[in-house]
């Protein structure tokens, strides 16, 4: 019978748990944090500026 050392399960539970909390991350980053302007500027790139001024 072969027993896992705790090291080892701790990277497999790490590496498990990786990506899943990447996302998590990277979502609360999406919604909290402020992009700027231009993250919302849905205007063509042939619209011109003058409209805004």
């Amino acid at each position: 019978m072969v027993n896992a050392d705790l090291p080892l399960w701790l990277a497999g539970i790490g590496i498990a748990l990786a990506v899943p909390v990447t996302f998590m991350v990277a979502n609360w980053v999406r919604k909290n944090v402020d992009h700027g302007e231009m993250r919302f500027d849905t205007r063509d790139a042939s619209e011109s500026d003058e409209e805004t001024k």
